[in-house]
């Protein structure tokens, strides 16, 4: 798939329907840097100009999925793997999610260089596996990131992954506001749809 095609939609329902009242939407989320937050903001901006949603952005440290009707759960990618925050957070919160519906996305500087769908495969698979809602659409976004602002260990794990692959570190922004937004305009679609 190329980078900028929509998000993917996996089929399922939606165990209430959105009747009357605004549905709630929960955006969770964890970040090392502040990419994965500014997506996920970006995502729940995109949500809420559908006009009958309502949508809280927490990060995982203080979220609860108790009272919301779709459930969007983001993490960044470092060594390959989801935060293990967000890992964590959907095992303790297994039987709550469990009736939810519930997207998934991940923020990663391999966005672009790397074919859309094996990153969806490599990355989102981890949580998925884990997610006890109805997945009912997944993404993959690009991130950023600034040599000169990473933690001395990041900054090692990066210039020996450098030094590996034979590239030199330079700074990335692979930052898309107009897909996030996007991904939250399907979000609140998803919910109207039974």
């Amino acid at each position: 798939m190329a980078p900028k095609e929509a998000a993917r939609v996996i089929a399922g329902t939606h165990a209430d329907g959105v009747t009357g009242g605004m549905a709630r939407v929960l955006i969770i989320y964890d970040t090392r840097y502040g990419s994965t937050k500014t997506v996920a903001r970006w995502i729940a901006e995109g949500a809420a100009s559908k006009g009958h949603v309502d949508v809280v952005v927490r990060n995982v440290a203080e979220a609860d999925p108790g009272g919301f009707d779709f459930i969007v759960i983001g993490s960044p990618i470092y060594e390959e793997h989801p935060l293990p925050s967000v890992v964590n957070f959907l095992a303790a919160n297994r039987d709550q999610l469990n009736d939810k519906d519930v997207a998934l996305f991940v923020v990663c500087v391999d966005y672009g260089a790397v074919p859309k769908d094996e990153l969806v495969h490599r990355y989102v698979a981890d949580l998925q596996e884990r997610a006890e809602g109805r997945v009912r659409a997944i993404e993959v976004f690009g991130g950023y990131l600034d040599v000169n602002k990473l933690s001395d260990t990041d900054r090692k794990l990066i210039e020996d992954f450098a030094k590996l692959i034979g590239v030199p570190i330079k700074q990335v922004n692979k930052l898309d506001e107009q897909s996030a937004r996007k991904f939250g305009a399907l979000v609140a679609h998803l919910l109207e749809q039974p």
